[in-house]
């Protein structure tokens, strides 16, 4: 480790400035060592040199930090193989507990390092990926608590989260919060969603969240290929189509010709 750090000092003097990935393997390598501490030191470090840590960089950290958790837990034995066996990254997310995530952060307090937008970010994303929506959901209320703003990137990977888990009642209520927010819900999740209430008889849900769709920002054309052709036409769910489709009329809702005649032909076939 001192041949490393001494690397890293002659970088410098090169004028060759360690990136993202030089100081996560710096990181990953105290890891290994069981050194955390030094691990997060090198976390700050990077802070105060104005380098932005990367998604493998909160991964390698936590991962040791599980590591931490299981040799307490487990003995020293079950840890090692926690590190020499977990190489990919969902394994991590996977792993991950909301009280692992509460260290962490502690951990970059401490250090002066605050979580930031992009932090939490990097954090929702991952855990969201590998459909762990509980423990997303509480550091997206973290987040909130501390008054960071989300991005439209971490409701959509929450909305998309619960899609995938058939939490559509927790969509519904995302959605709602996106577009308070100022932010538009991708059209693929809204398919799945809007398709999913209607499959559970959620008529009400469906329709809801079909009309916060409508002055969103979004072309008509767009809504209405995603949502009722490519998506309640496609499942056979007529029924709700036609519905959605006078809501959009009665809306004002503008389509092109070839729009109009693909949604006529969709509802008379059916």
């Amino acid at each position: 480790m001192q041949e490393a750090e001494d690397m890293i000092v002659k970088m410098k003097e090169e004028g060759v400035l360690p990136d993202s990935l030089t100081y996560t393997l710096l990181i990953d390598a105290y890891g290994n060592l069981g050194l955390t501490y030094s691990a997060f030191d090198v976390l700050k470090r990077m802070f105060d040199a104005g380098c932005e840590p990367s998604h493998r960089t909160f991964l390698s950290l936590i991962k040791h930090l599980l590591n931490k958790k299981y040799v307490k837990e487990k003995g020293a034995v079950t840890g090692l193989y926690l590190v020499s066996n977990v190489v990919d990254a969902s394994d991590t997310w996977k792993m991950m507990k909301y009280d692992i995530i509460v260290e962490f952060f502690d951990k970059m307090l401490k250090l002066g390092c605050s979580p930031d937008a992009n932090t939490y970010e990097k954090m929702i994303i991952g855990i969201c990926k590998v459909g762990n929506l509980g423990v997303a959901q509480r550091v997206f209320d973290r987040m909130q608590i501390e008054g960071i703003s989300p991005s439209g990137t971490i409701f959509n990977a929450l909305l998309s989260c619960c899609c995938t888990m058939k939490k559509y009642g927790e969509g519904v209520e995302l959605v709602d919060d996106m577009i308070r927010s100022g932010h538009l819900p991708q059209l693929e999740s809204c398919r799945i969603l809007i398709c999913g209430l209607y499959e559970e008889g959620d008529k009400e849900g469906g329709l809801s969240v079909f009309q916060s769709l409508l002055p969103c920002g979004y072309y008509h054309d767009e809504i209405a290929w995603k949502i009722i052709i490519d998506g309640l036409l496609k499942q056979g769910l007529a029924e709700a189509s036609s519905e959605l489709f006078n809501v959009m009329e009665k809306s004002g809702c503008n389509f092109s010709p070839r729009t109009y005649s693909m949604l006529i032909e969709g509802l008379d076939a059916t």
